[in-house]
């Protein structure tokens, strides 16, 4: 009986030293598996095959989440924010000014086929000139980016990449980038030219000699002090061919003019403090810039800054009144424009206050005026992010209101000219992303090779 006693009790306390253990190691396994995770998360470069492992396996139920929320509940990542605008659809001519010659290179996510596409509209009649369906899975093949710096099959897929403020030239070709992918050159016909590896994102703007500035991020980060998760911004100057010419981080060119404070400045560690959204290249030299100067904008700190590329210079910074802006244009030889998201960081997320606006700041009189902003209120354009505009040869103004997937032309007067809705079939609104305006003197002789072209034949 005492025999019996004994044994239960040193089977029991083995059973529970057995459960102790087992405790234990699972205790370690989920601190180990995190710390992996961890390190694969803040520094894939370094990384090594678990640790890459162990972050997928993390990333399985957010991955799901994403796949039931796209397949049961429709939420497509390039539908917009709010469905608005109820009865209005695709380009409508709405108060035409006569005939202006112009074109409309409409960047959108086709709802209907399920992919982004690029539309040359002409504005006086609303036709479709022609089309780019660039195959965005070759694309893809292209680069040699691992899948923890960028993941193409995931985010770029077909049905999700999106093609981002593509310029065309007078032949016909298109080059862009998808907001993460390397950046991109086809042909009238939609055919790869030439394909640059990088992390490419938003503006796309010719410079002299016709070479292309276009924002990138550098990876791993060059910067001092930051972690893998960094957004290392940096300019990036590309010849025609897709040569790079010029590479220079932002963050750098700041602290080299003793501006670290906007690098390194905040309550906490700021893994993108900059933002970097538009680069715009001066063309011809003025009182107050020189051909080749570009002027940067960065969101994240509200602030404008002309850079000197060929002597690393910052010339001239400005820190608002515009809250969070994107698309600065240079519209004299001592003015610029700054597309003004207006928004405001809140608790509950980001706001715009009020409508966005069109600020015009004067060299001379180191003055701000807004500008169009009666149309702009009336017609509610409040994009939170992206969005940009442009002043028109006749006075007035072309604006894409990208998180809700409107174009308009306005007067000064805030009438519409004419307007884009991305409506699908579905009736969903889906996303525009930056998008063009080609005045008469460039359209011209893009309508007369696309009247020429044959791409069946070739």
């Amino acid at each position: 009986m005492i025999k019996e006693f004994f044994l239960k009790q040193r089977r029991i306390a083995f059973e529970n030293w057995q459960l102790g253990l087992l405790v234990i190691i699972a205790i370690f396994g989920v601190v180990g598996f995190g710390a992996l995770v961890e390190f694969a998360a803040n520094d894939p470069y370094r990384s090594n095959p678990v640790a890459d492992a162990s972050l997928r396996i993390a990333r399985i139920p957010a991955d799901t989440r994403h796949v039931v929320n796209e397949v049961f509940k429709g939420a497509h990542p390039q539908i917009t924010r709010q469905q608005r605008f109820e009865g209005q659809a695709g380009f409508e001519i709405i108060n035409a000014a006569g005939p202006t010659g112009g074109l409309l290179v409409l960047s959108r996510y086709d709802g209907d086929i399920g992919r982004s596409v690029v539309e040359l509209i002409d504005v006086d009649s609303g036709d479709v000139i022609h089309k780019y369906a660039p195959d965005f899975d070759a694309i893809n093949a292209l680069s040699n980016l691992s899948v923890t710096e960028v993941n193409h099959a995931r985010d770029h897929h077909a049905g999700r990449y999106m093609i981002t403020h593509p310029e065309v030239g007078e032949d016909g070709h298109l080059a862009f980038q998808g907001m993460g992918t390397p950046f991109v050159k086809v042909d009238a016909c939609s055919r790869i030219e030439w394909a640059l590896d990088g992390i490419f994102h938003h503006s796309i703007e010719r410079g002299p000699n016709g070479n292309y500035w276009v924002p990138k991020n550098l990876v791993p980060s060059s910067i001092a002090l930051t972690s893998a998760a960094f957004s290392d911004n940096a300019i990036a100057k590309i010849s025609p061919d897709g040569e790079v010419l010029f590479e220079k981080s932002v963050g750098q060119l700041l602290i080299d003019n003793g501006l670290e404070y906007l690098v390194y400045t905040g309550d906490d560690y700021m893994a993108d403090p900059l933002h970097l959204n538009d680069i715009q290249p001066v063309l011809e030299d003025g009182q107050y810039w020189l051909r080749g100067d570009v002027f940067l904008s960065l969101r994240n700190r509200s602030t404008v800054i002309l850079y000197r590329p060929s002597t690393n210079e910052v010339l001239w910074r400005k820190h608002g009144p515009w809250m969070a802006q994107h698309d600065v244009d240079i519209v004299s030889n001592h003015e610029i424009s700054i597309f003004n998201n207006h928004t405001a960081a809140a608790p509950g997320g980001e706001y715009v206050l009020g409508s966005n606006e069109i600020l015009i700041y004067d060299f001379e009189s180191d003055q701000v005026r807004s500008s169009y902003s009666e149309g702009l209120r009336r017609h509610e354009v409040r994009t939170i992010t992206d969005g940009l505009s442009e002043i028109l040869p006749n006075g007035d103004v072309f604006v894409e209101e990208q998180n809700f997937g409107r174009i308009l032309a306005m007067n000064s007067d805030g009438d519409i000219r004419w307007r884009y809705v991305n409506r699908a079939s579905d009736q969903q609104v889906y996303h525009v992303q930056w998008s063009r305006y080609l005045s008469a003197d460039t359209a011209d002789g893009l309508r007369t090779r696309l009247a020429n072209l044959d791409c069946e034949s070739v």
